[in-house]
């Protein structure tokens, strides 16, 4: 709802965005920002607290309203102003501005994201629950269906965890997985359950598959952890040993539940679930020994990649395929294998993470110091980017490392489990430089890998065009993003990885990256840890720009096809409280909200919501809570148009163009509609810069955009072609075009512009009338082409028009005019000479001889036939018979050679005289208009 100069220059914009009340000030060029205030009724106190939000105390509680957001659109970029709240008077607040930009418009943005605690009295953080000190990657976890419902699992020490429908109704061990489910809005729990046995259990993901069933993996030291149709169910010692569950999508019962159990200790950390697959594809660290055999098949089965472990290693990774649906019985793991090193024996495997992509195949990181120098354990590296432990040198060559390097890396490796014949491992590389590199998440959209973790290098390449943070942050560690594009083979010989962007997040503390997801394009979503104070903060909205104590959880979008380091498409903020908080994983849904999940000490964490639509539960309920953020998409757009050409001529095609921009967060579902005028033009075309267009229904055109990057602009163009009425119009015509913009779940995004272009007529008038001409001479005629809209900007008549004579020329005559095809008619009418050419008329004579009868030709043979013979005797008699016959025999001679007859024809050519209605067209495009002259001939 737009409420137009509310104050001078000044509009007010109300709109609802992923189910949040927002509103913007959009001040124009040249208004006064002071002239802004709020004014808030009913609050006993107003006052701005240290982080510069106004604070609204009431009876039954603080409302808060958070620092805003202010920026200007420059040349397509969203540029950041500076500005704050400020303190008038008794509950009235305005805001006093920084420098900026008065010939563009400004937008004061305070924008309404939403977070909520989640936990009973005890605790819920993992790392105090398992005593590391740091937070575990996956623990919590979270993930969100498509339409946006969002699944956290995590672990509880709590007797109290709110639950709803449960599987589990209670506490059954030291520590048990919760799961839980809230809807879109993430303010109401859909379901909640425990999950767990008489030990410690907790989480290294969770999913959800295309039925909405939730598949979490973990790790738990209980002896009798719930299990149901698995692969098996009973540990194979009192070690720790991972698991993988299935919950209905009701929450309400459990459809599949295993162990995944060696013969040493199997900790999990990594989950992804195939979208086409629906299968469950875990990893994590071993020190099992088993080698794969048809009894004894985790951590390896039969024909995988590693069978074994690599000789003089004590630790390595796993990766193992699992189907839930399959039924009962050790068929339901698919695929296991080991995957590491042998060289040194004191190698460490740490970290990890999982995805997997829609053709299944599988990305799996972690952090390593197993070396590969060409040896049989080596530490197996294929088609890599980087062939060698701590060497950041981009090389393939893998038979000069140096065996003594002792640093991690982190690494990245693809497989194709499905693999009956041909490679399992599609690439592996090291991905690091010469300090420690550890890969603790990871995500795919099919073409690329996305990594996050730690590094203290200062050597890892930087890939990318500006990318977001070019240097390392000078601290401990710095969190990572890194972009590998998966080999191009060439023929049959494969290409190698590469690394196609690198950045730093960091500053001059400790910074970790533990979760990633990718969105639809390519824009990567992190979350970790931090205690740097000097984050270099980028486009956070509302949220505080300051490091609010302890460790705080950050997150960040990295636009990997940015071009320059403040792009739009990036953002980069902390989130927490005065406490401790780590954000350990992260989804993002198909309209670009980002889902965090994590862990808080924090009494006074960053929780904003709208009245309407308060937080699940907005105090913590012990020492630690895990919590849920969602930031939901900042979308908006620019829309604008012309009309191609301005002015058109009936019959002839006018281009409506459209630009969409994008001047808010990366998008999803971007829509094109076009309403089509219901009179005086036909459609023609629709088409987009990217995405495609359906075919005209009624007066509606509608177009899929789809995703639309921050910062990033789209066109469409409609081709409509004014249609020509029966009879000529005398005036000039509007013809009007809307179209439209939409984006799925944000009626505030939706822009409309009506375009128009000035549709001119013509007319043809042919004088004179009659013209009387003898064959062979021309008859001369003057045609008059006058166009409408005589006067003003869109006077004339555009476009070209052709002249002839289209019907009811006699014979002989031809028509044609002195100045061939009009260019246009802009200047006015235009007059040319019609002439119609006739042909003198000639008559002719032509003699015709007939051919002679076949009677008498028919004699002629047979005449021939009877003098055979006549000579055959001598005698008298036979001598008058001859000469009777030869005489016969000369006269038919005669009579066939005189036999014939002849006659003559008579013609007329030229044109022959009459009177004749000749047409005359002018034709312009698909308009035709005719005119009729009598043509007399002599």
């Amino acid at each position: 709802v737009r409420y137009a100069s509310i104050y001078p220059g000044i509009d007010l914009v109300y709109y609802g965005n992923r189910g949040r009340l927002e509103y913007d000030f959009e001040i124009s060029p040249g208004a006064d920002a002071r002239r802004i205030a709020l004014k808030f009724g009913g609050a006993k106190r107003t006052s701005i607290d240290s982080d510069g939000n106004v604070v609204l105390a009431f009876l039954d509680g603080d409302i808060r309203l958070q620092t805003p957001e202010i920026f200007q659109m420059v040349a397509g970029e969203k540029r950041k102003v500076e500005g704050r709240f400020q303190l008038r008077k008794q509950n009235e607040v305005g805001f006093e501005l920084g420098p900026y930009d008065r010939a563009s418009t400004l937008i004061i943005d305070p924008v309404l994201t939403y977070s909520t605690y989640l936990g009973g009295s005890g605790d819920e953080g993992c790392s105090v629950i398992l005593k590391t000190g740091t937070p575990i990657s996956g623990c919590p976890a979270v993930a969100v269906d498509p339409a946006s419902n969002a699944y956290i699992a995590g672990s509880t020490a709590s007797t109290d965890f709110p639950t709803a429908t449960p599987v589990q109704a209670g506490l059954k061990g030291t520590a048990n997985v919760f799961v839980a489910k809230f809807n879109a809005a993430a303010n109401t729990l859909v379901f909640s359950t425990y999950l767990g046995g008489n030990g410690q259990d907790y989480t290294a993901g969770v999913g959800v598959d295309s039925a909405t069933n939730v598949i979490v993996a973990g790790t738990t030291t209980s002896s009798n952890f719930p299990t149901k149709n698995g692969f098996q169910s009973a540990r194979t010692n009192a070690n720790k040993h991972a698991f993988v569950s299935e919950l209905s999508a009701a929450g309400s019962s459990l459809n599949y539940s295993t162990y995944l159990s060696g013969n040493g200790t199997d900790i999990a950390t990594g989950l992804a679930v195939g979208q086409s697959d629906q299968n469950a594809y875990v990893t994590g660290t071993t020190t099992s020994t088993n080698p794969a055999g048809a009894t004894s098949s985790f951590p390896a089965t039969l024909g995988s990649y590693q069978t074994a472990p690599m000789p003089g290693s004590t630790i390595q990774f796993f990766m193992s395929k699992v189907n839930p649906t399959i039924g009962s019985g050790n068929s339901s793991l698919l695929y296991s294998t080991y995957f590491g090193g042998g060289n040194p024996s004191s190698g460490v495997a740490v970290g990890g993470g999982i995805a997997v992509d829609i053709n299944n195949n599988v990305y799996i990181t972690g952090g390593t110091n197993f070396v590969h120098v060409g040896a049989a354990n080596d530490f197996p590296i294929l088609n890599g980017n980087q062939g060698c432990l701590n060497s950041p040198t981009v090389t393939t060559a893998t038979t000069t490392c140096s065996a003594s390097s002792s640093n991690t890396d982190a690494f990245v490796a693809e497989f194709n489990p499905n693999a009956v014949t041909g490679a399992q491992l599609l690439y592996s590389t090291y991905l690091g430089g010469t300090g420690n590199d550890i890969g603790y998440g990871i995500a795919t959209d099919g073409t690329s890998a996305y990594v996050t973790g730690s590094t203290s290098s200062t050597d890892v390449p930087v890939a990318g065009t500006s990318v977001f943070q070019p240097t390392n942050g000078g601290g401990a560690s710095d969190a990572f993003l890194a972009k590998l594009a998966n080999p191009v083979t060439t023929g049959t010989t494969p290409g190698s990885v590469t690394l196609s962007y690198f950045t730093y997040i960091g500053g001059a503390g400790q910074d970790v990256g533990l979760g990633v997801a990718v969105d639809n394009i390519q824009g990567a979503r992190i979350t970790g840890w931090t205690n740097s104070s000097n984050l270099p903060v980028l486009n956070n909205g509302n949220i505080p720009i300051s490091y609010q104590g302890n460790n705080d959880a950050f997150v960040a979008r990295i636009d990997t096809t940015a071009t320059t380091s403040t792009a739009t498409g990036h953002y980069l903020t902390y989130l927490g409280g005065s406490g401790a908080d780590y954000g350990t994983s992260i989804a993002v849904d198909p309209q670009g909200s980002s889902f965090v999940a994590g862990e808080t000490n924090s009494t006074n964490f960053t929780l904003v919501a709208v009245p309407q639509t308060p937080a699940f539960q907005p105090n913590i309920g012990g020492a630690t809570d895990a919590f849920l953020s969602k930031f939901g998409a900042n979308l908006a757009f620019t829309l604008t148009g012309n009309s191609s050409p301005p002015t058109v001529g009936v019959g002839s095609q006018v281009s409506f163009a459209y630009t969409i921009q994008n001047t808010g967060d990366a998008a999803s579902n971007v829509i094109f509609t076009d309403n089509l005028p219901s009179s005086g033009a036909s459609f023609t075309s629709a088409t987009v810069s990217t995405g495609s267009c359906g075919s005209a229904s009624g007066n509606l055109v509608s177009c899929t955009i789809g995703s639309l990057n921050a910062g990033s602009t789209a066109t469409a163009t409609v081709v409509l072609t004014p249609t020509a009425s029966t009879t000529p119009s005398t005036t000039s015509l509007t013809l009007g075009n809307t179209g439209s913009v939409t984006v799925q779940g944000c009626s505030a995004c939706s822009q409309s512009v009506t375009l128009s272009a000035i549709v001119n007529d013509y007319n043809i008038t042919v004088s004179p009338k009659t013209a009387t001409v003898p064959a062979g001479v021309p008859a001369t005629y003057t045609a008059t082409i006058t166009p409408t809209g005589l006067s003003g900007p869109n006077q004339g008549f555009p476009e070209s028009v052709a002249i002839a004579c289209s019907s009811g020329l006699p014979t002989g005559a031809t028509c044609n005019t002195t100045t061939g095809t009009i260019p246009n008619l802009s200047n006015g009418a235009v007059t040319t000479t019609l002439i119609i050419n006739t042909t003198a008329r000639v008559t002719t004579t032509t003699e015709l001889r007939r051919s002679p009868s076949v009677r008498y030709a028919f004699w002629l043979p047979i005449s021939g036939i009877a003098l055979l013979g006549v000579g055959a005797g001598v005698s008298r008699k036979r001598k008058l018979l001859l000469g009777i016959l030869f005489a016969a025999f000369c006269s038919l001679m005669i009579l066939q050679a005189g036999c014939s007859s002849k006659s003559s024809i008579t013609t007329t050519s030229g044109t022959p005289a009459g009177t004749y209605l000749v047409t005359v067209s002018a034709t312009s495009g698909s308009a035709t208009r005719n005119a009729t002259v009598t043509l007399v001939v002599q």
